[in-house]
């Protein structure tokens, strides 16, 4: 009885780590950052006029929304930090090795690697893209 829970639970976790392996495994394109757009967030939001005593602290962060361009594709990820400090690699016009997987897209830096989900996809008509749009 306890081998067969031992083998399980082996076989669990074997196929779990494998899994996982796999979808690690994407070896990364090379794009080109667009544009980046930053916003200033704070919560809770206070509105305008409100008795400066009687608000709520607020915290800020700052959201980047860092475009790049992937062969035809344009992707939109964006990215959070609780400080105003964007990495100098995500500046426009920057090549960068890209991987995409479901909902996230994640840019390889070297020593450095950003998470960003997904929060626009469009294809490009710029360029060879829009000839080719234009051909079909």
């Amino acid at each position: 009885m306890k081998i067969r829970l031992c083998v399980s639970i082996l076989a669990i976790v074997s196929a779990v780590t494998v899994t996982y392996a796999v979808g690690q495994s994407k070896q990364p394109q090379q794009g080109t950052i667009v544009n980046v757009q930053k916003q200033d967030v704070a919560t809770p939001p206070v509105r305008t006029g409100a008795d400066a005593d009687r608000t709520p602290l607020q915290s800020h962060y700052y959201l980047y929304n860092v475009s790049v361009r992937l062969n035809c594709n344009v992707y939109v990820g964006r990215y959070e930090s609780e400080v105003d400090n964007l990495p100098s690699e995500l500046s426009a016009n920057n090549s960068v090795p890209v991987r995409l997987e479901k909902h996230l897209m994640y840019l390889d830096f070297p020593g450095n690697t950003l998470k960003m989900q997904i929060v626009h996809h469009k294809v490009s008509t710029e360029g060879a893209c829009g000839q080719t749009a234009l051909a079909k």
